[in-house]
């Protein structure tokens, strides 16, 4: 089965490499309109694009957290769960209660997701006119320094990067998991998904040995999930923006 929607969704790459084309106000207004289409929880539309146009700010971010398409994309945005915009207009009756259940880790969940359907469908529509995007978790390593310059008020916090811009790479398609890695029936299956990552490990060893690496997806996962860092700060970050988890 095939139409353009679905090959623009599995063609689907990530761009880290930009032109200097800009990109302009319309195609912007064109990608979040797309984004701000999709379901959210309970219709409390928690999702907010912060842009940033500082310049010296982009360097400033990319200088912390190494990603160079922070700063040489022609447009960068913080993505943050916002419930501070669910209180607006409320008595300060209602509103005290409505920041008590707010504040529960269910809502900061449902709060992410949302933001992670908004920033497929951005992705989406991005590639659908033309440009390339990068969805970044690691851009969250600078998130004092996003709190200090975007002002981001309690109940709003950062989760996500995200660079848009004209490509100026064809990085390729990289291989996903086999369906039988995300898809199973009536139960959690371990022994399924363990033949499905095994093979999967094949396919991403000749997939980086075509590039001149040597790695595979279990290589690859061992590398980062053993490599030193320090996560204290950003385990406290939902507490100080006054989610209690």
């Amino acid at each position: 089965m095939s139409n353009p929607v679905l090959e623009l969704l599995n063609n689907h790459r990530s761009i880290r490499v930009y032109t200097d084309e800009p990109v302009t106000d319309d195609m912007v207004a064109t990608i979040l309109s797309a984004a701000n289409a999709g379901p959210n929880m309970n219709n409390y539309q928690p999702v907010t694009f912060i842009e940033i146009t500082d310049q010296a700010l982009k360097a400033e971010v990319t200088a912390q957290v190494g990603m160079d398409y922070i700063e040489s994309a022609a447009r960068y945005f913080v993505v943050a769960v916002d419930f501070n915009k669910d209180l607006i207009g409320l008595t300060p009756e209602v509103r005290a209660l409505a920041e008590a259940r707010l504040a529960t880790y269910p809502m900061l969940e449902g709060g992410i997701v949302s933001a992670g359907v908004a920033l497929g469908r951005a992705q989406v529509a991005a590639e659908a006119i033309g440009l390339g995007s990068v969805t970044m978790a690691g851009a969250l390593g600078a998130f004092e320094l996003y709190e200090k310059q975007l002002k981001l008020p309690q109940l709003v916090k950062a989760v996500m990067g995200f660079s848009i811009g004209f490509p100026a790479q064809e990085p390729g398609i990289k291989p996903k998991l086999p369906l039988t890695g995300m898809w199973m029936k009536d139960h959690y299956d371990q022994a399924q998904l363990e033949a499905a990552v095994a093979d999967y490990d094949d396919t991403m060893a000749a997939y980086y040995s075509v590039r001149g690496v040597d790695s595979s997806w279990v290589k690859n996962n061992t590398k980062l999930l053993t490599r030193p860092r320090d996560y204290t700060a950003l385990g406290q970050y939902p507490k100080q923006k006054g989610f209690k988890i």
